[in-house]
């Protein structure tokens, strides 16, 4: 049983975690400088009907090619960028998810993923792709979750970069198996009811920008205890309960999706500065700054 709720982390939760974070060791990080990183990950996806993989990933790419900047500000600026449902097969069902994760890796316990993702529209507010994070792939049999996939596997969380999708702009992908995706959509964020990160930009609705082709994002997972936690920019925004034992261990997953059957052409998803830590003892701590929050008053259970 799991129990899903939109929630802000407070200003104390914030700091106490993010000291948490500064402390803890780290089990794996990428930050796809050296151009070599296509040796280290491993690509999954999942179609909608019959129509085959559709996607590609660039491990050495250059964002500044597309007038993106480095999310720190720094002059770096390789990340791997990933396309998907990138050709119009006509009138067929051909949506796609495609993901990446690093070769050999699994991780168990109390631990944290971050990355920064930014979810790039080439055309303005016109098309909507989703960024995707994830843990527990398991290696011997990748799922790349997908809302009209077949089948499910990792827990992983799905939001749209420009806020064209109803209630499936942020999208929760939990207790998949062999022959559901465990998909649940979970908000909307021109509805008013989504809280909107800070910093968070949307293409479309009052909250977007001025150039809505999309914006960085801070993409962070945290697995404390039975809690795992979704944050964006700093802000949780939801939690699964692992207190069934439905996940053990297993590998990350990051990556991005379209859900419509019209090509993608040049969008996608773009990766950078992926890490993983532990979160050091007593994990109390990072159960407490969790638990620092303020709910909005809306739950689901399934």
């Amino acid at each position: 049983m799991m129990r899903k709720t939109f929630v802000f982390l407070s200003a104390a939760a914030l700091a106490a975690t993010a000291a948490l974070d500064a402390r803890a060791g780290v089990l794996f990080s990428e930050d796809f400088n050296d151009g070599a990183a296509g040796t280290r990950w491993s690509e999954v996806s999942q179609q909608e009907g019959v129509v085959g993989p559709d996607g590609s990933v660039d491990y050495a790419f250059d964002y500044s090619t597309l007038g993106i900047a480095n999310p720190s500000g720094g002059g770096d600026t390789i990340g791997a960028f990933l396309q998907f449902n990138k050709n119009d097969d006509g009138p067929v069902d051909e949506g796609e998810s495609y993901s990446i994760y690093p070769n050999g890796q699994s991780f168990s316990g109390d631990f944290h993923l971050s990355l920064d993702m930014f979810v790039y529209n080439d055309g303005g507010g016109g098309s909507t792709e989703h960024g995707m994070a994830g843990l527990f792939l398991d290696n011997s049999a990748p799922v790349s979750p997908y809302e009209f996939g077949a089948v499910g596997g990792p827990l992983a969380w799905a939001y749209s970069g420009e806020g064209g999708d109803g209630t499936g702009d942020l999208g929760v992908y939990a207790e998949g198996d062999g022959s559901s995706t465990g998909y649940t959509g979970l908000g909307d964020y021109n509805s008013g009811n989504y809280p909107l990160p800070p910093g968070f930009e949307t293409g479309l609705g009052p909250a977007g920008p001025p150039n809505d082709r999309g914006a960085w994002v801070e993409v962070e997972i945290f697995a404390v205890g039975d809690t795992i936690s979704f944050a964006l920019n700093g802000v949780v925004v939801d939690t699964y309960d692992n207190s069934g034992g439905f996940y053990t261990a297993g590998n990350i997953l990051v990556g991005g999706m379209d859900v419509f059957n019209s090509s993608n052409g040049a969008n996608g998803v773009i990766v950078d500065n992926v890490s993983v830590g532990t979160i050091p003892e007593p994990a109390s701590l990072a159960l407490a700054a969790l638990g620092c929050v303020a709910a909005l008053g809306r739950s689901r259970r399934s």
